[in-house]
C-alpha cells in the first residue's frame, strides 16, 4: 500500500470519537478512506453521527495530525514497516474472529507469521521464582515447536517470555506493543524484530494504551496460557475477553495457599483447560 493511502487510513481511524461501528459504516458506504474525506458534510451525516461527521469534514485536529506526521515519518524511513488494514490482501484471517477486528496496526517484519497457529504466555506482573522458571523453560521449549509465540512487553510473565524468546530462541516470534516515541531503545527493538520476526504496534488513544495492546493480543493469539495470576489480576480480564472471542484459554494450577494460584484456579473452574507441561499445551492446541 502506498504511503499516501496509509496516511488516509491513519487520519480516518485516529479521528476523535471514531469507533469500529462508525468506521465500518463509512467504509461500506464510500469505500477507501481517501473517498471518505472527499464526501460532503451532508453525505457523511447520513451515515454517522453529526459530531463525527464534522470532525472528518473539517479534518483539522492538531493532535491527530501530529500523530499522523510521526507515524508517516517513521514509515517513510523504515522500508520494512507498514500498516495492516482490512483492505489488504494479506490481512490476517485470525483478526476476523473478533467482532471488532483491529482497523489499523503498525507492523515491522514478517506479517505472514500471523498465518501460523499462535500462542502467548501471560500472567502476573510479579511472578514467583517458580513462575519465572516455568515461563523461561516453557518459552524456550515452545519456540522449537510448530507454532508462533506472540508476546507483549507487559511486566512480569509476558516480559520474561519476551526476553527469553529474544535471547534463546532461533525461530521467529511476534512482539506486541504500542507505537511510541522513537528513542534509541525502541529503534533497536524494531530493528531486532525486523530481522527476527514481527513487531505489531497498537496506534490507538494514548490514554488507553493497555486496552489497545490487549485488543491486539487477542486479535493475534489463538491460544493463551496463564502461568500465574492473582484473583484481581488484569490477566483474568484479558483471557476472559479472549475466551469470549473464541480463543483457547489454558491455566497452570498451583498451591491452594499461594495468592498467585487463585486466578488460575478460578479460570479452570470457569472452563479454562488445566495444563502442567508443554506437552499438555501442545495437546490442547490441537483440539
Amino acid at each position: 500500500m502506498l504511503l499516501d493511502d496509509q496516511k488516509y487510513w491513519l487520519e480516518l481511524v485516529l479521528t476523535p470519537g471514531m469507533n469500529f461501528k462508525d468506521c465500518y459504516a463509512l467504509l461500506k458506504a464510500f469505500g477507501l478512506p481517501e473517498n471518505i474525506f472527499n464526501q460532503s458534510l451532508s453525505s457523511l451525516m447520513r451515515v454517522i453521527p453529526q459530531s463525527l461527521a464534522v470532525a472528518i469534514y473539517r479534518h483539522d485536529d492538531s493532535e491527530v495530525q501530529e500523530k499522523v506526521f510521526k507515524v508517516m515519518d517513521f514509515l517513510s524511513k523504515n522500508p520494512k514497516a507498514r500498516l495492516i488494514v482490512p483492505s489488504d490482501e494479506d490481512f490476517p484471517r485470525k483478526f476476523y474472529a473478533l467482532s471488532e477486528p483491529p482497523l489499523l496496526t503498525l507492523a515491522v517484519g514478517d506479517v505472514s507469521l500471523l498465518n501460523n497457529e499462535t500462542l502467548s504466555l501471560v500472567g502476573t506482573s510479579h511472578p514467583s521464582s517458580d513462575g519465572q522458571n516455568i515461563t523461561q523453560n516453557w518459552t524456550r521449549a515452545l519456540l522449537n515447536k510448530d507454532l508462533t509465540l506472540v508476546q507483549s512487553d507487559q511486566a512480569g510473565v509476558e516480559n520474561i517470555a519476551l526476553k527469553t524468546a529474544a535471547q534463546f530462541g532461533s525461530n521467529p516470534f511476534v512482539f506486541v506493543s504500542n507505537f511510541r516515541e522513537i528513542d534509541a531503545n525502541f529503534a533497536q527493538q524494531l530493528q531486532f524484530m525486523s530481522e527476527r520476526g514481527l513487531f505489531l504496534g497498537a496506534l490507538g488513544d494514548a490514554n488507553q494504551i493497555w486496552l489497545g495492546r490487549r485488543k491486539l493480543l487477542i486479535a493475534a493469539v489463538e491460544h493463551f496460557v496463564v502461568i500465574e495470576a492473582g484473583i484481581r489480576s488484569r490477566t483474568l480480564s484479558l483471557v476472559r475477553e479472549a475466551a469470549d472471542a473464541g480463543r483457547n484459554v489454558m491455566a497452570v494450577p498451583g498451591s491452594i495457599h499461594s495468592p498467585l494460584s487463585k486466578g488460575c484456579h478460578k479460570l479452570i473452574r470457569e472452563g479454562a483447560r488445566l495444563v502442567e507441561s508443554v506437552d499438555d499445551i501442545l495437546e490442547e492446541a490441537k483440539n
